[in-house]
């Protein structure tokens, strides 16, 4: 895009924004975060006083803001595809927080309204631009493993996080664990080997609204017909796990926080007794400003970005799957 300065506009309130979008905003020149907006504008008033933003309003005050060029989208996966699709009809480019949508139908629904209004939408998948996932990538792809003959991905929070009342529990708003974390497995497995197929899937339901996987374990299978489990759950134990195991026939590969690599995510692979790499993610650094990064080079120079919502839309049909061989409706 044409101008200098980037203006960002906010929809809604949630924690996240801070951590994902106005810190990284203030270490990035040309960039400025400068509405928010929620459906209550005097909350929207709030937080934009706490953070230091100089304007706020409702949702459509936000779109309409001239001086806004990208907006930010953190709300619940359902409605997320109604605002995305509004903005960038406004002539707005949109970052929706991740899994992008509740379903592939309206994932699709943003993907084709970007196209239609010459936009740009991405979906918020930072960890991918974290250089400890850049390093995992390139290992995976180096040939180090040998044939792989086993893909394992643990994404357990501990059981004492998501507490009743989080909307990661209202099926309404999009809750379930594998919309929630269960998504980044599918997401960095379409990455790294290429299109799953689901095979099968177990969910633990909520009592409180059986819509609500509380865990989800599902089964694979990748190119060259490579069996992958995925579990994704909000009742681990106490240490809970981001984990990925990955088998080969030279070698194994083990990934600790991968979802969010500046929490000390540390890489190892062995072949036999004998360490062949050991790594940690560099100190300091954070996804969600690598992502805030890239996304504004995207805009800048119009090149092609893999978080690009077209390439998204995959990712949530796989997930629109996998609810169903649990015997769930996609949300």
């Amino acid at each position: 895009m044409a101008a200098q300065t980037i203006g960002i506009g906010v929809l809604g309130a949630a924690g996240i924004v801070e951590r994902a979008i106005v810190e990284p905003a203030r270490e990035l020149d040309g960039v400025s975060v400068v509405a928010i907006g929620a459906r209550d504008p005097d909350r929207a008033r709030e937080a934009a006083d706490r953070l230091g933003v100089a304007q706020s309003g409702d949702y459509e005050a936000v779109i309409e803001n001239p001086d806004v060029d990208l907006i930010y989208i953190p709300l619940p996966s359902t409605v997320q595809a109604h605002w995305a699709v509004r903005a960038l009809q406004a002539g707005k480019h949109v970052l929706c927080e991740k899994p992008l949508s509740a379903n592939g139908t309206t994932a699709g629904e943003i993907a084709e309204a970007a196209d239609a209004a010459d936009r740009r939408a991405f979906v918020g998948f930072h960890y991918r631009l974290h250089s400890f996932t850049q390093r995992l990538s390139e290992v995976l792809a180096s040939g180090v493993l040998g044939e792989v003959t086993r893909v394992e991905f643990d994404y357990s929070i501990p059981h004492f996080v998501v507490k009743p009342g989080n909307i990661r529990l209202d099926a309404d708003l999009g809750g379930g664990s594998f919309m929630d974390v269960g998504c980044y497995a599918v997401d960095l497995m379409r990455v790294a080997w290429g299109e799953p197929t689901v095979i099968s899937a177990d969910a633990v339901l909520s009592t409180d609204d059986p819509r609500v996987d509380l865990q989800t374990d599902a089964v694979f299978e990748l190119p060259g017909g490579v069996p992958a489990t995925v579990r994704s759950s909000f009742i681990g134990d106490d240490q809970g796990s981001m984990s990925l195991r990955v088998t080969g026939a030279a070698a194994s590969l083990e990934a600790t926080s991968v979802i969010v690599p500046q929490w000390g995510a540390t890489l190892r692979v062995t072949a036999g007794s004998e360490l062949v790499i050991e790594e940690k993610a560099v100190d300091g650094e954070n996804s969600y400003a690598r992502q805030l990064e890239h996304v504004v080079a995207a805009l800048r120079d119009g090149s092609p970005s893999e978080l690009d919502a077209e390439l998204g839309v995959g990712t949530m049909q796989v997930i629109d799957d996998v609810y169903r061989a649990a015997g769930l409706q996609p949300r």
